[in-house]
């Protein structure tokens, strides 16, 4: 098969799974842009490879020490900030919730880390996404790059069976009915969701993407289609909840033990202010004591730099550790909107979470690119929104620039991009392991400062190198 008749393959097959517009016919109203036909799976060798199955074991350890330093902050005087920074703004009911006892030791079923491949091959770790968009997606990517022959990270359906996998370890039984909810926020989402459950219900599994609407409540549970959920996989962010149809009663089923909600309804594991508390130095013994000294030190490499945005004044002797701005030690975080270009060039400013602007690359505001007067803005605007939404600064990694070939069809001939990769293994839950069901790689032309799927970005599944 002809690289062109490969690639006008693959845009016919992910066109009629609708999780990709076609460039030469029009697309049904709503349906999500495109992007580029790679002609190959994104290479990787064996040492990256490695590298990211390391990577998985770190997150999911952290995962763990996250949910105990937080439930150790709300009795612990010396702690008791950390429990502060990551309550802000949330609902009082949300968070007595959250606290429950019976609900302490769940974590999210997967999570997926937002990868930057970094001079040297490593990676740095931008953010962990633990409502991850993007699975279904690269559940038809793995499927049809395979098809092809190609080696693809996680095999021809590493996503759809790694999901089903922590689905069944969440409900606590094999092969359990589950409801993937998508709410009218994340609708573009819709398609790669549908792809998922219908293709995992062609392997025999009762899985259905629903609407909240289209979920009933019953005296002894909530069902779809007849069929009583044993779990509900929530594709919508906690900041929404408010506005999702049947919310309360997911809630009340959930308390009552009728169904499982997965990711569980615990606001701080959506905020990516656990950054900053990795490097707070008052916090490095007890994330010694939760991770042990060699996976911590990982995760500081992993981790990039990153401070909270606090307006508090601080003692005249006191300064913010380890930061200087214009040229001195920073004690008031207003003089980081006096950065210089070059100062600022380094890092980039974005909400926390639990808001509207920390979906996506919505709040993002890069040093390097924002004039004087927008980035001066934007620590005005995070500083007084500190209240309500955590913003935090965080050291800005460029991505190495890496080559990938794709088929442009206005041209009929393979090209190749320069460009910068952004990856995200999705990695499941398995008991006390972790799997790597799978890689999406996101290639964008390097002159782009933000990477993130867009029509000039080829997409493809990682494997291994050729």
């Amino acid at each position: 098969m002809s690289q062109a008749t490969e690639a006008t393959w693959l845009e016919e097959v992910l066109a009629q799974e609708h999780l990709f517009q076609s460039r030469r016919r029009p697309a049904p109203p709503g349906q999500r842009v495109s992007w580029r036909i790679g002609t190959n799976v994104m290479p990787l060798g064996q040492a990256q490879r490695l590298r990211l199955r390391e990577i998985g074991e770190d997150l999911w350890a952290f995962a763990q020490a996250q949910q105990e330093i937080y439930h150790q902050a709300l009795r612990r005087p010396d702690l008791y900030f950390v429990a502060e920074y990551l309550d802000a703004g949330k609902p009082e009911d949300m968070l007595r919730f959250s606290q429950m006892k019976r609900l302490r030791r769940q974590l999210p079923a997967f999570i997926r880390p937002d990868l930057l491949i970094v001079p040297g091959d490593d990676f740095i770790a931008t953010e962990i996404d633990s409502v991850p968009g993007g699975f279904g997606e690269l559940a038809a990517l793995q499927d049809v790059y395979a098809a092809l022959g190609q080696d693809v990270l996680g095999g021809p359906i590493g996503i759809l069976d790694g999901f089903m996998r922590a689905m069944a370890l969440t409900a606590g039984k094999d092969d359990p009915v589950v409801a993937i909810v998508v709410s009218q926020e994340s609708e573009d989402y819709r398609p790669e969701m549908e792809h998922v459950a219908l293709a995992l219900r062609a392997r025999g599994h009762e899985v259905h993407c629903v609407p909240p609407r289209d979920v009933i409540f019953q005296e002894d549970g909530l069902y779809v289609e007849g069929r009583r959920i044993d779990v509900l996989y929530r594709f919508f962010e906690l900041f929404d909840l408010r506005n999702v149809p049947k919310a309360d009663l997911f809630l009340y089923a959930q308390r009552k033990e009728l169904v499982q909600i997965t990711p569980p309804i615990k606001p701080q594991f959506e905020e990516k202010l656990w950054f900053a508390l990795v490097h707070h130095p008052m916090l490095e013994e007890v994330w010694r004591e939760q991770l042990g000294p060699a996976r911590f030190a990982r995760l500081k490499g992993l981790i990039p730099e990153t401070y909270l945005l606090d307006p508090r004044p601080v003692p005249p002797h006191a300064v913010v550790s380890g930061f200087q701005a214009c040229g001195h030690p920073l004690q008031d975080m207003r003089r980081l909107g006096d950065m210089s270009k070059r100062e600022r060039a380094d890092w980039v400013l974005k909400p926390s979470g639990f808001s509207e602007m920390a979906w996506g690359s919505r709040g993002v505001h890069i040093g390097e690119d924002a004039p004087q007067e927008a980035w001066q803005a934007a620590v005005e605007q995070g500083l007084a929104d500190f209240g309500q939404t955590r913003w935090i600064l965080q050291r800005y990694h460029k991505a190495k620039v890496l080559h990938h070939d794709y088929y442009d069809f206005s041209q009929g001939e393979v090209v190749t991009m320069s460009g910068r990769a952004r990856l995200c293994p999705y990695y499941f839950r398995q008991g006390e392991t972790v799997e790597l069901g799978g890689v999406l790689a996101t290639i964008c032309p390097q002159d782009k400062k933000v990477i993130h799927g867009m029509v000039d970005a080829i997409m493809v599944p990682a494997g291994a190198a050729l």
